[in-house]
């Protein structure tokens, strides 16, 4: 009886031990990248956050490299002229580094 509860434990910490190393890595969003593919700097009116969203006003929609933004793995959804960036975990942040840049 002894030595089935000492497997058991072993088989759950194991287990546990196992979903912990299973986590991926969250991959940091590179600004300088995502500023290119918003067109560069000088076409970026302004730009806020809510949540997970960073909502970017862009001047030119065609200046915008799709492309790009599929290699960074960023959802982009198109409204008009404002581009929603799905960024999961660094909003704040490259929000407030896109906004210095700008001089906003």
């Amino acid at each position: 009886m002894i030595v089935a509860v000492i497997v058991l434990l072993f088989l759950t910490l194991f287990i546990l031990k196992k979903r912990k190393q299973e986590k991926p890595k969250l991959k940091k969003v590179d600004t300088s990248e995502l500023i290119l593919a918003l067109g560069d700097l000088e076409n970026i009116t302004s730009v806020s956050f809510e949540h997970q969203r960073l909502k970017v006003m862009i001047k030119e929609i065609k200046r915008v490299k799709q492309d790009l933004l599929k290699t960074l793995e960023i959802p982009v959804f198109l409204k008009g002229k404002e581009l929603t960036l799905l960024i999961k975990h660094q909003t704040k942040e490259v929000f407030n580094d896109i906004k210095t840049r700008i001089g906003a």
